[in-house]
């Protein structure tokens, strides 16, 4: 079916054609032309996005009026840190295993190829307009939090613990697997450059748990590692979350599971509360919000997992979310407006919640 297109700009009518009628997405359509137009400035770093309009030669059931075409990111870090911690290929045995049974709504997947030994990856899946995906660097609101707190809990619940996870376990790897230990080099090298960025703009108490979190990060992962477990997206930011009002009740999908693992999933609550819910709006609601999250589990059927290792959990989440933030400044371009408002915001949130919530308590010995 031709070479895999690495970019948007190798997106082709044929090639598209092809794709969705080896997936069985078209039966007898073919596309006739594209429109290709590349979203996410500044918010997909790891991977580049487009947005394709198809027209068709014939009207057919089914057949998409827009996808989204997912491939390995445009910078050459972004590039990197995809292929170092096997995101695409992750990402793309989620969505031909995972997606369609699960109760957390993810987009519908309509085509993925990879090759592994060559690092080209690309996964076609629904576009979720008119959903609107949520702004990281503007962050979320409360009503907003809510919606996605409940929703990874049942999510969360439904693979808590289950025989299931040996068998994806194959391909997704617990928290600290050693493709995911790389990430204490990764730390490392990327933390120079993230003093240049923004060393002056942390306090003493932020600059020495970054500090203190780049000597730990092994330890960190492992303590997440550790039973009870289920699976984590890993990645629960606001930029990967999808609203719709649908009926006067605010409803979410999920995007970006390139970044799943198997480990503690209140790891998710404290990145998105952490990084995604403006500081002042964190410190009124997220006692609240994470007895949400836990008072949803145990009504999804969870035990033995009390709420007081809950909040610690949450508190250690808190640290290890610096993990992601030192890795992704130091190593990724963010150098337009975008990005770098993505990035600021992160920081100073993340900060201030390490310092107020004394996270760094949590470091395990």
């Amino acid at each position: 079916m031709g070479a895999m297109p690495q970019n948007p700009g190798e997106l082709t009518a044929a090639w598209l054609t092809t794709a969705l009628k080896s997936s069985g997405v078209l039966k007898h359509a073919t596309v006739t032309s594209i429109d290709v137009c590349t979203i996410g400035e500044g918010s997909g770093f790891i991977g580049q996005l487009a947005q394709i309009r198809p027209t068709y030669d014939r009207a057919e059931v089914g057949a998409p009026s827009s996808i989204i075409a997912k491939m390995p990111g445009a910078s050459e870090g972004g590039r990197q840190i995809g292929n170092l911690f096997d995101f695409y290929h992750r990402e793309i045995r989620f969505y031909r295993e995972i997606a369609h049974d699960v109760e957390l709504r993810a987009p519908r997947h309509y085509y993925s190829d990879m090759d592994q030994e060559k690092q080209q990856y690309i996964l076609l899946i629904e576009d979720l307009a008119p959903a609107c995906v949520g702004d990281q660097a503007a962050g979320c609101s409360v009503a907003q939090a809510r919606v996605a707190v409940e929703d990874i809990a049942r999510f969360h619940a439904t693979w808590w613990e289950s025989p299931r996870l040996a068998k994806i376990g194959e391909w997704m790897p617990a928290i600290n697997a050693p493709v995911q230990q790389v990430a204490a080099g990764a730390y490392a090298q990327a933390w120079r450059p993230f003093l240049d960025m923004f060393g002056e703009t942390l306090s003493p108490e932020a600059k020495s748990a970054c500090e203190r979190i780049g000597e730990n990060v092994v330890k960190i992962q492992t303590a997440f590692a550790q039973p009870p477990l289920t699976i984590s997206h890993g990645d629960f930011r606001v930029d990967n979350l999808f609203f719709s009002d649908e009926g006067g009740e605010l409803r979410l999908s999920v995007a970006d599971w390139q970044i799943s693992t198997l480990g503690r999933g209140t790891f998710d609550i404290a990145y998105l509360l952490c990084g995604g819910l403006p500081s002042e709006l964190r410190r009124e609601h997220e006692r609240e919000l994470v007895r949400l999250y836990h008072d949803t589990l145990v009504t999804n059927g969870v035990t033995g997992y009390a709420f007081e290792q809950c909040w610690d959990d949450y508190r250690l989440g808190a640290l290890f979310q610096f993990v992601y933030i030192v890795i992704a400044v130091g190593t990724l371009d963010a150098a337009n407006e975008r990005g770098m408002a993505l990035w600021t915001a992160w920081l100073q949130r993340g900060a201030a919640a390490v310092e107020e919530l004394n996270a760094i308590e949590m470091m395990p010995a």
